[in-house]
């Protein structure tokens, strides 16, 4: 998490028009708090609260379509040697 490009703590204090730069996996949002609230509240108000940048959001989709594109990875392995298999490791490894 950035608070106006530089790195912050979770306990930092934000005032308004700070621009947060969140990471969540390869996902970024770049956010500009608009008013701060005194309390937790639901989703709704919080979402209120900051405004996202066009660009970053555009960056996001993108980002999500190509995710959903690319092919999963998947194993390639055949999972755990049989026991024959783990003797001849074994074997291999004594010698």
């Amino acid at each position: 998490m950035q608070v106006n490009d530089t790195r912050a703590k979770p306990a930092k204090q934000l005032q308004v028009s700070d621009a947060v730069r969140v990471r969540v996996g390869p996902y970024e949002w770049l956010v500009t708090v608009r008013a701060l609230s005194e309390r937790r509240g639901p989703p709704k108000l919080a979402q209120a609260l900051y405004e996202e940048s066009a660009e970053g959001r555009a960056t996001r989709e993108r980002l999500a379509e190509l995710h959903k594109i690319a092919p999963a990875p998947t194993y390639q392995g055949k999972g755990r040697p049989t026991k024959k298999e783990r003797r001849e490791i074994e074997r291999l490894e004594e010698t």
